[in-house]
């Protein structure tokens, strides 16, 4: 079972290991369309690492509070000067392939942690920001998948006419 996804189960196929039965579905079902999907090839960064300059006060971790009770104050749980010093948010889709000059990022998910949603939108704010065309799809199912697929290709086939009839390509 995979710990980080809740009722996941880890798959290998190949020399790919995937982190759960659904990812490796979607991986094969789009090689048997004619796609070639690649699996977590990327990394973004969606916000860097950054030192806070305001101070913050949090409570005591578990450690901190033991050893104080070691020294004899029984007092409970105390606020401490935290660091200042914060991770970047980082976010790696699923699998992405290109289809006619659009970049096309796949998402499947069983189950949301409580920090998807907010990776999410700070993914699709990202695309914005870029000159490529992208679509972004989150597949909980293959039947979905297979529209996401029939999407694709109807809005590749429509971005490419639209091209052709404006004189760009």
């Amino acid at each position: 079972m995979n710990k980080k996804i809740r009722n996941a189960t880890i798959t290998k196929q190949k020399n790919i290991t995937f982190k759960s039965q659904l990812e490796k579905s979607v991986y094969n079902t789009l090689q048997q369309l004619g796609f070639k999907p690649k699996y977590e090839p990327k990394t973004f960064t969606l916000i860097d690492a950054f030192e806070a300059k305001t101070p913050y006060y949090d409570k005591e971790t578990d450690n901190q509070l033991k050893k104080r009770r070691e020294l004899g104050d029984s007092s409970a749980r105390k606020l401490v000067k935290k660091s200042n010093k914060f991770q970047g948010i980082r976010y790696t889709p699923d699998f992405y392939f290109k289809y006619n000059g659009i970049d096309i990022y796949i998402e499947s998910k069983g189950f949301e942690n409580d920090v998807f949603p907010i990776k999410k939108k700070l993914f699709l704010r990202y695309l914005n920001t870029i000159k490529t065309p992208s679509m972004y799809f989150e597949i909980y199912t293959k039947k979905q998948l297979l529209q996401a697929i029939e999407i694709i290709k109807e809005y590749a086939t429509t971005s490419l006419d639209k091209n052709v009839t404006s004189g760009t390509s």
